[in-house]
């Protein structure tokens, strides 16, 4: 009997192994499939604890999808316990097999600093990639990284080119980064037909920056027929997204009854909404509110403490503010020397109302020391801010 010779035997083993293999990994990517249905199905029901173990199991077996989806629900905290260290675990392994939303999202936990504070070498390890694979969320955070020098040498013209292609896509921060460049005369002559024409296209995703410069740009007329009408439906839009700044504005609108019914009632509520979220302007103009009583009861304490919060921020309203309650002792004692120190601060910002209240302690050297020709150099400079106050204090005093 002739023997089988060693090398076939060597052969058919391997056949064998390889059969083995390929039939677990068949049952295997079966499995997948089968959990990842289970997991869509789930989702359906809106049963998200289900839904999240299939995910799971997919993730676990190496599915790229199920380890983007898990690190959302990790992320998030849905069907689980957030938790932001699991959301980078998972999402890195997507990442780690070239999946371009998991390196983009990667890339902006790092960017922004969810975690531990930002991280630039980091985010660019995952941005770069996804950006080359066509990613437009990477691409614009590229795009803001080399507008501000955030880990790259700042450039204008590398902005530009990340920006526009993530534009191209129809990426909503993209579209108003680039209205707002235009808007602004930055890196680009200013146009104000190109940033109607990109704020539009990010305002028709709802992007709230957007709509909120749409309304400003209503508001005073740029590019776009002045209407106040049409500014305050854009600044609402943005406010109902919690925009501060839209909010803030369109208080002030429903304050002086521009475009709005007059309503001091809701310009408070606008302002607190804003000033919530630490909005300085937004506090500052709810100080004046309850100063006066306007819309809410008249609280001193109130106007106190929301003038500080804005003037603690550098808002040389709120320092203004603070100025006037010093000056005039209103919650608190008479303290010229106070009033001077805020005034000055609110000056220092060019501020018309703390250059003439500054000016007026100078003419009659109360907490400064005398003096009529500081107090004419800051009258002028406030007039010439626009401050009628000070405009009539020159006309009386021969400047």
């Amino acid at each position: 009997m002739n023997k089988i010779p060693k090398q076939w035997i060597c052969l058919v083993i391997t056949v064998l192994l390889m059969s083995l293999v390929m039939s677990a990994v068949s049952e295997n990517t079966d499995d997948v499939h089968a959990w990842i249905e289970l997991a869509e199905e789930a989702l359906r029901k809106e049963d998200y604890d289900t839904a999240f173990h299939y995910y799971e199991l997919a993730a676990d077996a190496g599915n790229v999808e199920a380890q983007f989806i898990l690190g959302g629900c990790y992320f998030y905290g849905s069907g689980t316990e957030r938790s932001y260290e699991k959301a980078v675990e998972y999402l890195s392994m997507a990442a780690d097999q070239g999946d371009p939303k998991a390196q983009a999202w990667l890339g902006s936990i790092y960017y922004f600093g969810i975690i531990s504070g930002p991280d630039y070498e980091k985010a660019l390890k995952y941005l770069l990639p996804a950006a080359e694979q066509g990613n437009a969320d990477a691409q614009q955070m590229l795009g803001e990284m080399y507008f501000y020098g955030s880990g790259v040498v700042q450039s204008l013209e590398t902005s530009m080119e990340y920006t526009r292609l993530a534009a191209e896509q129809g990426n909503a921060p993209a579209l108003y980064d680039l209205g707002w460049l235009y808007d602004n005369g930055v890196g680009v002559e200013q146009d104000y037909g190109a940033a109607l024409k990109y704020y539009l296209a990010a305002a028709e995703q709802g992007h709230s920056g957007a709509l909120g410069n749409l309304g400003w740009m209503y508001e005073q007329g740029c590019g776009v027929p002045q209407s106040y009408e049409k500014a305050a439906e854009y600044y609402q839009l943005a406010a109902d997204q919690g925009d501060a700044a839209a909010q803030t504005n369109l208080g002030l609108f429903y304050e002086y009854g521009d475009g709005v019914p007059q309503s001091y009632e809701k310009a408070a509520e606008l302002y607190q909404l804003a000033a919530d979220q630490g909005y300085a302007a937004a506090q500052a103009n709810l100080a004046l509110l309850y100063e006066y009583g306007d819309g809410v009861e008249l609280s001193y304490d109130k106007a106190l403490e929301y003038f500080h919060l804005a003037a603690d921020q550098g808002n040389a309203a709120g320092q203004w503010g603070l100025g006037q309650m010093y000056q005039f002792g209103l919650g608190v004692d008479i303290s010229y020397e106070k009033a001077a120190e805020y005034y000055q601060l609110s000056a220092d910002q060019n501020d018309p109302d703390g250059l003439e209240c500054l000016g007026y302690l100078y003419l009659n050297g109360l907490g400064v020391e005398q003096s009529m020709d500081r107090a004419m150099e800051l009258y002028r400079l406030a007039a010439a801010l626009g401050s009628e106050e000070a405009q009539r204090q020159l006309e009386i005093y021969g400047n």
